[in-house]
Formats: structure tokens, sequence, C-alpha cells
């Protein structure tokens, strides 16, 4: 019988030692072979709109209100923003994406005052006209600007599979002033998720 002495004992020991180590730090790359290999991906997340990864800080660009007075987009920080573009004349598809956010804002109770809803008006239309068209919403701010302006805030908007602004499409910038979120006729899951961005967030 082979006895093992104390010397060849403590050195099979450091040779587990070694391969358990080797194995621990070889396993995250092993495993991320092997999903590729089968082609996993994660499952979807839980969010109802459409998410901008990453999060996309808007530049500052300078505005106007519809009453002339100089704005720039980075003054609606510190809340959430619902922001909308079309064209200033704003037809029925406008008028029902307005609609629509003034719902979601309103269905959201108590949690109100933490959002805003800005509609950036894309041409020229008298303002006159425009506050007629928009008189049942007066809790939207209506922005405009020289038409350079507007084309520079909404190329920031403009989403990977398009080369232009989605005039269907409502956008969401956090308070922090990045675009996180759009939608496209989901009012009910732009509620859900603006729901759930009210429980988990401290911000706005």
């Amino acid at each position: 019988m082979i006895e093992t002495t104390p010397k060849s004992r403590s050195s099979k020991s450091g040779l587990i030692i070694l391969i358990i180590l080797v194995a621990l730090f070889a396993l995250p790359e092993i495993v991320v072979v092997g999903l590729q290999v089968v082609k996993w991906r994660p499952k979807s997340t839980t969010n109802q709109g459409d998410l901008v990864q990453p999060a996309r800080a808007i530049k500052d660009v300078d505005l106007l209100t519809i009453e002339d007075k100089p704005v720039k987009i980075s003054s609606f920080r510190e809340k959430w923003t619902m922001i909308y573009f079309a064209d200033a004349a704003c037809n029925e598809v406008c008028v029902k994406n307005i609609y629509l956010m003034r719902q979601v804002h309103k269905a959201l109770g108590k949690e109100q005052g933490r959002f805003q809803s800005v509609f950036v008006a894309m041409g020229t239309v008298p303002a006159d006209q425009l506050r007629a068209k928009l008189k049942d919403y007066p809790g939207m701010t209506i922005i405009s600007g020289s038409r350079q302006n507007i084309d520079a805030l909404a190329q920031q908007f403009v989403l990977p599979d398009s080369k232009v602004i989605d005039t269907q499409r409502i956008y969401l910038i956090d308070p922090l002033g990045n675009l996180m979120m759009s939608y496209r006729d989901n009012p009910r899951g732009m509620l859900k998720d603006l729901i759930h961005l009210m429980k988990i967030s401290s911000t706005g």
C-alpha cells in the first residue's frame, strides 16, 4: 500500500484549488458562449412603450412659447414630460394625440403634479388659430420657434428605424432631460408605464 506523504497531499490540494479558481474565472465566458450557441435572448421587459436605449440626453434649443416668450427645452426639466410634435395646423391625428395626453395626465390622479405636457408646433399658423383649436387643453404648454431650431429639436427625437420625426408618436422625457420612451397609439400602455414609474422613482 502506497502512503501519501504530507507534501504530496499538499500539492494535490493546491492543484484542486487552482482548478476551482480557473473554473470560477472562466465560468462567465463559458455561460456567455453557451447562450450565444443556443441563441438565447432575455424575455422582454415589462414596459409598454418603445424604450430608447441608451436614454438620449436632449440638447438645449432656443424656442418660443405661443405668447412669443423665449423658452429653452431645458426649462422643462425637474418633471416628467410628455412631448408631442405635429404640424402647427394640428390635424385630426394631432388633436387625437393631444386628447390622449390630457386623458393620461388626468388619470394619474395625485401624481399629476409630477408631469407636464408639451406640444411642439412645427410650421407656422397664426397663434390665435392654434389657441382656438387647443382651447380645451389649458394645461398643455405650446412651443414653437424658428424652423431651424424646431428641426434641431425634432431631429433629437428621431428613432433609429426612421429618418424623420414621427408625428403620431408621444415621447417621454425624464426629469433630467433624457428621452427614454415613446408611444404610438398606446394610451393604456403609456398610463401603465407612468404609474409604474411613479412607484419606483423619487424624481419629478
